[in-house]
């Protein structure tokens, strides 16, 4: 008995230290699920509508990026327009374009931004050069050699604007804006040419595309059509100072010189599944008395992951 009872043991014994080791366990922890990829979007082009009741004529661009996310090139739908190319230079930014006007002419386009200690756009100098191949070789000259300074308050909002015909003469001054803002958006625009913008906003956040839209905050400038890039200030959003915390849902353009109604523009959004703004639909009242309805410009993405830390 006492041998049987001692065999017991021992098989009791390895039973228990066979039952220890984890290989033979019934309850494995569960295995942590990967995690969700985090993804993050970037302008990839915007589309304006075909019919024009007399804004300042756009065609649908397409951007792309450097790895680091920089906008890198600007591209117009327009065979016509040459691809704007973008450097950045420590606290410059360079855009540039080649047009070749005929088998004799060309034009080399350039905007130099120098941006200030807090990455805002400082001033911007605007050369145009033109070659032309003529009996006696090639002649070069500038034709256009402007430039822009910017203004902004305590808060970081753009203030003010200035537009020279010709850089380095303060007499050469040749177009001005105004801003106001209340309450984080720019509610009025006022500018040297006789004209005020007045903006309404609904309470969402601001979706920074919708500044591509016609006269938008970010538009305004196409008043001084001496510079080329300027009339497209969206490019330089980034370095404009604050944006306006909500979407613009209406913009009235008022002639300050008889205070008459210039334009009264209505703005609806539409957004995807990522909250993206993917279109704007546009109605009102331009100049002339000209109504219009439904004009569409739209917006489409990249898409790219965001990188684990």
């Amino acid at each position: 008995m006492k041998i049987f009872t001692h065999y017991f043991s021992v098989l009791l014994f390895i039973f228990l230290f066979s039952c220890s080791d984890e290989s033979i366990m019934l309850y494995h922890p569960q295995e942590p699920e990967p995690e969700e990829p985090e993804y993050y979007w970037l302008l990839k082009t915007v589309d304006y509508p075909d019919e024009n009741p007399g804004f300042s004529s756009r065609s649908d661009q397409t951007f792309t990026y450097t790895d680091d996310d920089l906008m890198k090139t600007i591209k117009s739908s327009n065979l016509k327009d040459s691809t704007i190319v973008i450097d950045y230079l420590n606290n410059k930014i360079s855009y540039s374009r080649i047009i070749i006007s005929n088998e004799t002419t060309t034009y080399y386009d350039s905007l130099l931004v120098f941006l200030n200690s807090k990455k805002q756009a400082d001033y911007a100098l605007h050369v145009r050069h033109t070659e032309k191949i003529t009996n006696n070789g090639i002649t070069k000259n500038i034709s256009i050699n402007d430039s822009t300074t910017f203004v902004y308050d305590a808060a970081g909002y753009m203030q003010q604007l200035d537009h020279y015909d010709k850089t380095g003469v303060a007499s050469s001054l040749n177009y001005s804006e105004i801003y106001t803002v209340v309450d984080g958006n720019i509610t009025e625009i006022s500018t040297s040419k006789d004209y005020k913008f007045i903006y309404s906003y609904d309470d969402k956040p601001h979706a920074a595309p919708s500044e591509y839209c016609y006269e938008m905050s970010r538009n305004t400038f196409n008043m001084a059509t001496t510079c080329w890039l300027m009339a497209n200030l969206p490019f330089l959003s980034e370095h404009m100072g604050n944006r306006s915390k909500n979407n613009v849902i209406q913009t009235e353009i008022v002639n300050t010189k008889n205070s008459s109604k210039y334009a009264d523009i209505k703005y609806d959004y539409t957004f995807d599944e990522n909250e993206l703004v993917s279109k704007i639909v546009m109605s009102g009242l331009t100049k002339n008395d000209k109504t219009f309805e439904n004009l569409i410009t739209s917006f489409s993405y990249i898409q790219k992951e965001k990188k684990k830390e």
